[in-house]
Formats: C-alpha cells, structure tokens, sequence
C-alpha cells in the first residue's frame, strides 16, 4: 500500500541467505504468494527511488505457510505531480529474445513506478497487440485518490547487421531484403558498402518517420554489428541512446580503469556532446534518451563475494574505488525496468503525440535514481533560452536522491564548469549563476549519486 492506504502494484527483490537476488512482483491487484524452498530470506519491498523501502527477514520451513502484514510505501518525492512522467522506451519480451511475458514486464513497469512505456521486440510486432492493453491499468494512485493509468506505446528495434535501430511510436517492421545485405553487395570493396549500408539505414530512418515514428540510434558504442558506425548520417534520426541499460552508467567516474564494456555509455556520451557542440555549425539536435533493454525483468544476480557486505540498505557507507567493484555493484543492484528511466516533461495530457513531442524534443533527463529538475527563465530540458545580450542567468535547480548525492556536476559545451559537493541529504534547492555565456553555448546537468545511481539531462541551448 502506498503512505496514504492505497492498493497498488510494487516490487519485491528476494535475497536468500547466500546474498542472491532476484527480482518478483505483486500482481494487479497488488497481492503477492512466493513459493521459497527452505531458508532464510530478506525481502526488499520497493516501487522505484521515489518511495521508500521496507525489508522484512524471513525463515521458511518445509511446507509450511507464512502470512506477512501488509506493507506501507512511502512516496517520498512525485514526479509526475510535476509534469515529469517517468518512461522506459526500450524493452523486450519473449515474442523475441526476451525471457518476459507481455504481462510480467508490464507489470514490471509499474512496479519500479513507471508511466510510460514501449514494448520494442527484436523485427517483431507479435506482442504489441497484448501490450497496448497494458492502458487499462493502473500504474498510481495519488493522495487524492484520483487514478493515474499506465501508458503502453508501440515500438521495435529493427535490428540488423549494421546496427540497431528503435521506432518508437510505430510498429514498424522490414522485410529481410530491406535490412540485410545481399552476398552480391557483402562482395564489394569497403568503399561499396559503405554506400549500400548508409541507403538502407536511411531507407530505415525515413520510412520510420513517414510512419508516424521516431527514429533512434541504440547503443551506437556496442560491439560488433550491434554498434553505429556512420555518423556522417546522424542526421538522419531523432534520438540516440547515450545509456542503454545492460551497460554501466556514463559517468565517467571510473572509466580510467576501464573493464571490457564498461566505457560504452560513457563513449555514447562523449560522441553527443560532439554532436551538440556541431549545432553551432548546422548539425541537427539528436535528443538524447536511455531505456533498459530488458530481456528479463527478474534480473538473477549471483552474489560477487567481494561485495558480501554491500546491499539495498548500506550503499550510502559502501566505498567503491575501482571499475571493477563498479561493475558488481551496478549487477548487484539489478537490471530492472527502469534502470535507467527516461523522465519526460508533459506538462498536459499523456497522449502519443505528446509523449512523441517530448521525446524528439529532449524534454526529458534519464536516471537510475537521482532526479534533476531545472530551468533557466522558465525554459527546461530541450529549449533555447534567449539571452538578449546579457551573459549570466539564473538557474533555478531542484534535485532529489533518496539515498543521497555525491555531487552535481554543470557542464557547458562539453566540459564540467561547476561542482556542487557536500550536499546533505536528499532534497537539494538551489539557484546557481552561471556566467560567461554566449549564444550557441549549451548546458547539461549530471547528478553523481552514491553507488552506481547517476542521472544526465538533455541540453539547455542560449541564443
């Protein structure tokens, strides 16, 4: 139950003796039954990083039945209240390669606190028909009892052997001549290819956008055919996906001692502030966008020995000082839906368009937990504020963490021009002067939680 006596969906993470975590969740109506061999359990009741969260410990026995006492959530800070609706635009279910039903990952949605959602199966629209019933449910209730609904959209990932591709907004599919090479065209100089390979990704982008769809690059740092690779054609799309989910999040704060996959959200980050800083010379505004890429909402974690002490209830005192440990912890805290969220303003009704228009826009920031609220003369997140020769401003920031920050970074045209440290605390109110700023600059605000949690915004523009 929420703090207010509502019955609503939420989480469970299940953690047995041994520090293994999986991931379960009430069903609709916001009951639960777990079948659990014998042993002793943790149970950690959640709903995303805006409620609190309650730990009950329990010992099963053989064939015995255990009734525990309702749980009471507390919603510690609303979002949605505030216009931003809390999204996840990329995930999949097992009408491709993902272990979910249609109704477990919806489910999933609304259990971490989500809104808004888009089923985005590999080449597929098999399951979109189950999925868009998913607007029947509710996702919320709010302390005055008004119900607030979940919204399923219709999405894929076209994938194919020269990246992957999201339309989001469309069910669109391709036939396998359209998205893939023939042995005639694989058989030519690079030079060939290259302009077979760029037609077809056009081809892709446009007949996405003819179709009522936005067009986004997917984790265009991922290995091999997964990544993307001509960015002379960014152009050609709405969005990319600077944080994909299965990867560690783009912070930067340990990439020095990089591991394996580790920098690829970090590299898809750096490549758009490139392509932000190529505005002022023409170049197209790809809003930035992050989604899970969920293949399975339970989210199995095998315990790492080196992190037995670290859990949901002590990250804020657990020391993390090297990628590698970094890479434990963000397994060790899950891949769940909405790991990362991408929080979208829609002021008014949450209708496709609106949702669409926010998303192309860059209305929005992404974040695992840290949420970041700004302005500047009451333009946010995707707007241009207008300097009139004046070269300072005010920025007008609100930011919450439920588990605390290590600090909020300002950073202009690429580089970090402000750090703002020791913030106590979960709520943080400030209004912050920025100087030296000229038309065509542009602003992105980061937030470092503790742990693995971290949230980035799109840009402010000044003209």
């Amino acid at each position: 139950m929420t703090d207010s006596g509502e019955m609503v969906t939420a989480g469970i993470i299940v953690e047995d003796q041994d520090g293994n975590t999986f991931r379960t969740t009430t069903n609709a109506q916001s009951g639960y039954n777990l079948l659990l061999p014998p042993g002793s359990y943790t149970l950690y009741f959640t709903r995303g990083f805006e409620y609190s969260v309650v730990t009950k410990k329990i010992t099963v026995e053989s064939f015995k039945k255990y009734y525990l006492q309702d749980v009471r959530l507390i919603q510690l800070f609303d979002s949605y209240a505030q216009g931003w609706i809390a999204s996840d635009l990329h995930q999949h279910t097992y009408y491709s390669d993902g272990a979910d039903s249609v109704a477990s990952q919806l489910l999933g949605n609304i259990s971490n606190g989500l809104y808004i959602g888009f089923l985005t199966d590999h080449n597929t629209a098999y399951g979109l028909a189950e999925w868009v019933q998913g607007n029947r449910l509710v996702a919320n209730i709010d302390k005055a009892g008004v119900q607030r609904f979940y919204h399923a959209f219709e999405g894929v990932e076209e994938t194919t052997e020269f990246g992957h591709f999201q339309s989001l907004g469309v069910g669109q599919t391709f036939d396998t001549y359209e998205i893939k090479m023939t042995e005639y065209q694989r058989a030519q100089s690079q030079a060939e290819k290259d302009v077979v390979l760029k037609d077809m990704i056009g081809y892709i982008a446009d007949t996405i956008q003819r179709s009522g769809g936005v067009v986004q690059i997917n984790h265009p740092y991922s290995s091999s055919t997964m990544g993307f690779n001509y960015w002379d054609i960014a152009d050609k799309f709405d969005t990319v996906e600077i944080w994909n989910g299965y990867f560690v999040p783009g912070d930067g704060r340990y990439i020095g001692d990089t591991l394996g996959y580790a920098d690829q959200n970090y590299s898809a980050k750096l490549k758009w502030f490139d392509l932000l800083n190529n505005i002022r010379n023409g170049g197209k505004f790809l809003a930035a966008t992050g989604g899970t890429d969920n293949h399975d909402s339970t989210s199995p974690y095998k315990r790492d020995p080196k992190l037995v002490s670290y859990n949901i209830n002590n990250i804020k005192d657990f020391k993390i000082t090297n990628m590698v440990d970094y890479q434990a912890a963000f397994e060790m805290n899950g891949r769940y839906n909405g790991n990362p969220t991408t929080y979208l303003h829609i002021p008014g009704d949450i209708t496709l368009d609106s949702v669409q228009n926010a998303i192309r826009n860059g209305n929005s920031f992404i974040s695992n937990g840290p949420i970041l609220i700004a302005d500047v003369n009451g333009k946010s997140y995707g707007e241009t504020v207008e300097l009139n020769g004046a070269g300072s401003v005010s920025l007008n920031l609100k930011a919450f963490a439920r588990d605390g920050f290590e600090s909020i970074r300002i950073v202009k045209n690429g580089e970090v021009i402000k750090t703002i440290d020791a913030i106590t605390g979960s709520n943080y109110e400030a209004v912050v002067k920025l100087d030296d700023l000229k038309r065509g600059d542009w602003i992105v605000l980061e937030a470092m939680g503790v742990s693995t949690y971290y949230c980035i915004t799109n840009p402010i523009f000044f003209e």
